[in-house]
């Protein structure tokens, strides 16, 4: 029996009772296995749950990347001792999606899957706990596999994946069997209506029989084509360039015949030469085309010259043409010259074209190669900031709560001076204390403010959203502010409309932005200024502006306001920390709304105007948790 020390240790029965564990432990046994060996296949049914107890295995998947017909094993994860694999649910008709492979000797703790789900039947909460670790086992494999997959597709198109020209090559075998197939029956289906339609005499067994020898060979090409198709090899080009020579040449000695056959150079149809150097040349190099045409052109001129000097007989297409047209010297030597040169100037323009194209193609793949390891190494290096981003961010609420507590306790002691509880102080030594206050607030704000920025780069925001009574929100900063303002003498005006519709938010973090927004406009604008909040409904959005009269934000500040730590000079901008309105900025950007700065906002106008934007009601995609804001904050 396993201990039940020992199943405590695995993930998916973390959380269960003893006396849970010793049911399970009575429904397991052991097995060992060599290094080397296939614990299970990928394909064969899902009937056990294997827990490793000793050693490693690597979990694989067969991938075919097309054109390859062989199926390769991709990697996905190696597994460690306690971690399950080879049953990812407990439901009927299930199969393995992937094979597992022991990489050194191991042993495994082994669950029958008709065992587990009776024991899921008979005990809720095991069968709760172990599907529910089970689905989670699951997720973290789908997206490993993701991740293991995309690598090696990756990998695979720098290293394996056939370039266009081999793709293209191999096309052209299909086609040529395929264009071989229809020519067999167009040669017999002319010969069939020259005989009956046209009366044109010839003999046609030796046609036929031609044309059974072309649909033998054509067999055997097709054979071999698969074969080579499968293959994926460094020489694949050249295998393909010799199978398209060699079978260009046996479709020219097929054409010489059924032209010998068909009339010889009184036959129309020996153009059709041109067909098969022209297809050739398209994978062929130069050379080889050169020579496939020269080929095409001794075959012709030698059957023509037999004929010419009847060594061979002619076969007469009665009918058709006068009977001695083939002992025309003029004619013979003017067909000759027409052939020969349309063949060479047919295979000059082909090879020229597509000698261009596989360059081109050449050029693409390796463009394509150059920005596949670009793309690897900027995401290793985008992998890289995030993780760097993550750091910041803890660093951040680590170190911001962590110097809060001592800031506490000094400013607790210096209320305790400024008290007079230890005594009574002096004027100077009073002024001093005070400053030294301000000081400690204005640092308890920059804490704030990084302990924000943490909590909006995790995401808190959008956690607190819900339906939120916006004009509530606008009211409540706009009383937090006017004691500020009446301390410069300031006039702080509001103009809200009193049926705002509702907006989905965190009524906290649309205080902070707007409490911003109005105390920035207190701060920057002079004595007797004005300050003014204003809220306007439009399409689809609601718009919030402050606008004040103060000394404005330099035009070359603009761009750069609403950055971390940014801090114009010689305008409102130069003061302050540099995180307030970017704090703000992605508390608006977390609503879905936008934000900007405007300096001057009119011709003749001083000061500025801060405008941000929410979405009116629900946003589409985002469920709403509660609307208590809606009835009063």
């Amino acid at each position: 029996m396993i201990p039940i020390q020992l199943l405590r240790k695995v993930s998916i029965f973390q959380g269960l009772t003893d006396s849970q564990l010793e049911r399970i432990a009575g429904l397991c046994t052991e097995e060992t296995h060599r290094a080397g060996s296939l614990i299970c296949d990928e394909g064969e049914p899902a009937d056990r749950l294997y827990i490793l107890r000793e050693g490693k295995v690597a979990l694989e998947m067969g991938v075919r990347l097309w054109p390859e017909r062989r199926i390769r094993q991709m990697h996905v994860e190696t597994l460690n001792p306690g971690q399950p694999f080879a049953l990812s649910a407990l439901t009927d008709s299930e199969v393995l999606t992937m094979s597992v492979r022991a990489t050194g000797d191991c042993r495994f703790i082994v669950l029958k899957e008709r065992d587990l789900r009776r024991l899921k039947g008979s005990d809720a909460a095991i069968g709760y706990q172990i599907s529910e670790a089970l689905v989670n086992v699951l997720a973290g494999r789908l997206k490993d596999t993701r991740l293991s997959l995309t690598e090696f597709l990756g990998q695979s198109q720098v290293a394996v994946e056939q370039t266009p020209e081999e793709s293209t090559a191999i096309q052209r075998i299909q086609y040529g069997i395929n264009f071989r197939w229809v020519a067999i029956a167009g040669v017999i289906l002319i010969t069939v209506v020259a005989r009956l339609g046209f009366g044109i005499s010839f003999p046609t067994l030796p046609i036929l029989l031609v044309a059974i020898v072309i649909a033998i060979y054509n067999l055997a090409l097709w054979r071999y084509s698969e074969r080579l198709e499968a293959e994926v090899t460094a020489d694949l080009i050249p295998k393909v360039r010799r199978y398209v020579w060699v079978q260009s040449a046996a479709d020219l000695v097929a054409t010489t015949a059924i032209i010998h056959f068909a009339g010889g150079v009184e036959n129309p149809l020996y153009l059709y030469y041109v067909f098969h150097v022209i297809l050739a040349s398209i994978i062929l190099p130069y050379r080889s085309a050169y020579r496939l045409a020269t080929l095409a052109v001794a075959l012709f001129t030698t059957l023509v010259g037999l004929e010419y000097f009847q060594i061979i007989p002619h076969v007469h297409l009665e009918g058709l043409v006068p009977p001695d047209l083939y002992l025309r010297t003029p004619y013979v030597l003017a067909v000759l010259f027409g052939f020969a040169t349309t063949l060479f100037i047919s295979t000059y323009l082909t090879t020229a074209i597509s000698g261009e194209l596989r360059k081109r193609q050449r050029e693409t793949v390796a463009l394509r190669d150059r920005l596949l390891l670009e793309a690897e190494e900027l995401q290793e290096v985008n992998e890289e900031l995030v993780k760097l981003d993550r750091l910041k961010t803890y660093f951040l609420a680590m170190a911001s709560h962590d110097l809060k507590t001592p800031l506490a306790a000094v400013q607790s002691y210096l209320q305790v001076l400024l008290g007079g509880f230890v005594g009574e102080l002096n004027p100077e030594h009073r002024r001093m204390l005070e400053r030294c206050t301000i000081r400690i607030h204005e640092l308890f704000d920059l804490i704030n403010r990084f302990l924000d920025l943490a909590q909006i780069e995790k995401g808190r925001v959008v956690e607190e959203m819900e339906m939120i009574c916006i004009r509530e929100v606008l009211d409540s900063c706009v009383e937090e502010v006017k004691v500020l303002a009446a301390e410069k003498s300031q006039e702080l005006k509001s103009d809200i409309p009193r049926e705002l519709p509702s907006v989905y938010g965190s009524a906290r973090h649309l205080d902070q932005v707007v409490t911003n927004l109005l105390s920035n406009g207190v701060k920057f604008t002079p004595e007797q200024g004005t300050i003014i909040l204003c809220a306007r409904e439009t399409n689809n959005e609601i718009e919030v502006s402050v606008t004040d009269t103060g000394v404005g934000i330099a035009p070359e500040d603009l761009p750069r306001l609403f950055e971390q730590f940014f801090r114009g000079k010689g305008s409102a901008s130069a003061q302050g920390t540099g995180l307030g309105l970017s704090i703000a900025k992605r508390i608006v950007e977390a609503h879905h709304g936008r934000i900007w700065a405007e300096s001057p906002y009119a011709d003749g106008q001083p000061g500025a105007r801060f405008v941000f934007t929410l979405p009116k009601g629900q946003p589409a995609g985002i469920k709403v948790f509660s609307n208590s804001r809606t009835e009063g904050r």
